[in-house]
């Protein structure tokens, strides 16, 4: 373990602006599978209501932007990062490795954060991060880190816009079937790292992802309806990161 590498980097750190956050595992994966009996009875129409007015929730962001500026962050060079996580409840320890290693440059392990993590109660191999423990390792390393919750779509582009760097909340499951939804108990599970946004087309926004839990999670995208259903699941939980 190399304690004297991540040691070099921490430093005073502000105290970071916590709301209360429920002790609940970040990477646990539900397990139980679910019948089709039980898909049938979400019943009739859309889990959430149609997001109406997408553009003007986005025109602040997208007007006096140049045509070619139709990404928002730097989503190719921060999936440079990625990799799969080792285990199945590593997902926000990953999230932050990723984030140390795009600002610093430095190349860390998953191993080296969870031992870290674990050694100073902050991640559990059984149960994985609670959510109020997201971003610790970071702010060991000298991060000013944020946590928020009811973020909205527009909060979170800026935050990008800002060259902030972002962990969020979601549930696994909701995110590559929003339909899961409205199933009783879908609550956030999984941590993903959001990298992007691509406004090019107003009707049809797209979050670029580097989602540790899925091989092709490199960079990886979402319609906006699709990623806010899984965000929904956890209050729209987001942790924001900057290194100075």
């Amino acid at each position: 373990m190399n304690w004297e590498l991540l040691d070099e980097m921490a430093g005073e750190n502000k105290a970071a602006e916590y709301v209360e956050i429920p002790d609940e595992g970040c990477g646990v994966y539900q397990e139980e599978i679910l019948e089709s009996e039980s898909l049938e009875q979400i019943g009739e129409g859309v889990f959430l209501e149609h997001m109406k007015g997408l553009f003007h929730r986005m025109k602040g962001l997208i007007e006096g932007r140049e045509e070619c500026e139709t990404i928002i962050g730097n989503p190719e060079k921060d999936m440079e990062s990625w990799h799969m996580q080792d285990s199945d409840v590593s997902c926000a320890v990953c999230c932050q490795e990723f984030i140390a290693e795009q600002v610093t440059g430095r190349e860390f392990t998953e191993q080296e954060f969870c031992d870290l993590a674990e050694k100073q109660g902050w991640f559990d191999p059984e149960t994985g991060t609670a959510l109020k423990d997201v971003g610790r390792i970071l702010e060991y390393m000298g991060f000013d880190v944020t946590h928020y919750e009811g973020v909205t779509v527009q909060e979170l582009a800026q935050m990008l816009e800002n060259g902030e760097k972002i962990i969020v909340g979601v549930n696994n499951m909701v995110l590559m079937n929003p339909e899961l939804a409205n199933v009783p108990g879908m609550s956030a599970n999984h941590a993903v790292q959001v990298i992007g946004m691509d406004v090019a087309d107003p009707n049809n926004i797209q979050v670029i992802l580097n989602d540790p839990g899925i091989p092709n999670g490199r960079g990886i995208r979402h319609s906006l309806d699709e990623f806010e259903a899984a965000w929904n699941t956890g209050n729209r939980f987001t942790i924001s990161a900057t290194k100075e």
